[in-house]
Formats: structure tokens, sequence, C-alpha cells
């Protein structure tokens, strides 16, 4: 019996760490750990001397924020950062990715190719809870919230992952063999799989300013996009990402990030007067791509 007891209080003593590191698990994966804030911004303004004009942007963003009661500075400027290509993929006709509320997206940098699979949702925990593992050992994944105008919410868990030059995408089986918990979704293995609007993005980022917001700091980027090798701006983004790895936002940090939201979405004359996300404008790039 003593015996017995012993093995028993054993068992007990293992189940209950094992409780506790799958809480600790399932806490992890439903941590937010960024929040972007996004505002598209009028394309034609960028067209001649981007990095001037994105530089003249941030400085009446200054001085309205400044009048707006903004308690911290924005400092840096923008300068570039990366040009790579992007390219999203689904299935012609059906759009069963997007219609599921997945994106699957390629972005290629030289010779760097990694894929991304993302799941969004206006729910958090929604969000959370799709698995999105990717199939290899350098797949990261995570959970952001992106914010766009007027305060739209909504959360995407993703993972990217790096893609071998080799690798074709031809069908959606080729979704499975790269993140394998898409095999629950049923898709039809042998289905095609296309560029999305047949558009191949040529892709310019510039970061360079960031601001102090307290706990964490807000780090601004400008995003370009030129459709399949035009010199014509057909979409710009400002942006700024607020992270914490154990998401650990603060009312201070949050409050000063919705002031700079605030204030970027009012500047008249900038902002986009046709507001969308990037992801809705590749899908209604070519209209009848899904239909």
């Amino acid at each position: 019996m003593k015996g017995d007891s012993h093995q028993m209080m054993t068992w007990l003593r293992f189940g209950l760490v094992g409780l506790v590191l799958a809480a600790g698990s399932a806490q992890a994966a439903d941590t937010l750990t960024g929040k972007e804030y996004k505002v598209l911004l009028d394309p034609t303004k960028f067209q001649a001397q981007p990095v001037a004009t994105a530089n003249t942007f941030l400085g009446e963003l200054r001085t309205k924020l400044t009048a707006a009661g903004f308690d911290r500075t924005v400092d840096g400027s923008f300068a570039v950062d990366k040009v790579r290509t992007v390219r999203y993929y689904d299935s012609p006709g059906t759009c069963r990715l997007n219609a599921l509320g997945y994106n699957f997206r390629e972005r290629v940098e030289g010779t760097k190719r990694e894929i991304n699979l993302k799941f969004r949702s206006d729910s958090q925990s929604t969000a959370a809870g799709r698995d999105v593992s990717g199939s290899d050992d350098d797949a990261e994944t995570k959970l952001d919230a992106d914010i766009t105008p007027p305060f739209k919410w909504v959360y995407s868990h993703s993972t990217t992952e790096p893609l071998s030059a080799t690798k074709n995408l031809n069908i959606l089986d080729d979704v499975v063999d790269l993140f394998p918990p898409t095999e629950d979704l049923n898709l039809p293995s042998q289905e095609a799989l296309s560029i999305v609007g047949a558009l191949s993005i040529t892709e310019r980022t510039y970061d360079g300013p960031q601001s102090d917001l307290g706990q964490q700091d807000a780090k601004f980027d400008l995003t370009l996009w030129y459709a399949n090798g035009s010199s014509t701006v057909a979409s710009a983004e400002v942006s700024f990402k607020v992270e914490d790895k154990d998401g650990d936002f603060t009312d201070k940090v949050d409050q000063r990030s919705k002031l700079i939201f605030d204030t970027v979405r009012g500047m008249a004359g900038w902002v986009s007067t046709n507001p969308t996300t990037k992801t809705q404008w590749v899908y209604r790039y070519q209209p009848n791509f899904c239909s």
C-alpha cells in the first residue's frame, strides 16, 4: 500500500506538471505580441522622390502631433529598407483560401525566398486557436493585430518559413505540404493554385522613424507597391508597429498609439480616399479571378 501511495503521488505530481506546461503553452499561443496601426495613403503623392516625400509627410505628422498634445517625439527619418517581390496564391475561380480566412503569400528578396500563411479573424481567441504551424525547422509563428481606419481590429495568426528555390506552387496540396495543419481544411488537393490576379508586386519599404511611447517603441514603415513591373505607385501605406514579446502593453502606450493613429488618418490630402487593405486590393486587382 505504501508503495502504491508513493506511485500515485508521483503520477499526480507529474500530471500536475503536465497541466501547468500545457496551460503555459496555451497562454503563449494566445499572447498578442504585436499591434500594427495601418493607414493607406494617396499613392500619387509618392510617384516622384518617395524618400523626400515620405519625410515631408513625417514633418507634417510631427507638427500635427504637437498640436494634438502628443507628449513624446518621433525621431529619425525614412530611408530605403527592402526591395522585394510579393505574390499571393489561391485557387482560381474559387479562392478557397481567402474564403476560409487565409492568405498564402510569397516574398522574394534577392536569393531569399519565404512563404507565409496567415489566418485572420475579428476574434483574438479564434485567430489564436487556428493552427498555422509550418513544416520547416526555421518557421516563425506570431499572433498580431492590425488596426485600420476608423479603428477596426483584425487579429492574425501567421507563420513564415523559408521556401526552397525549387519548390513549385501549383496545386492546393502544396499548401498542405508546407503547412500540415491545413490538411484539416479538406481542400481539393489537386485543384490549381495560381498567383492571385496574375499580380507580381514589387514592394519597396522604407523605415527609420520611431517614437518612445513608454514601455514600448513605435517603429514606422512606409510601403509602396508597384504592379507587374510598372513604375507607377499602385498602393502606399504608412504603418507603425508596437511589439512586446510578453504582450504587456500598458494603457499609456495604447493611448499614445491611438493618438498617433488618429492624427495620421486625419491628415487630409495625404490619406487615400479609397480606403481598403493591401490584401483586398490584391484580390480586387483582377475581379474575375475568384469567380
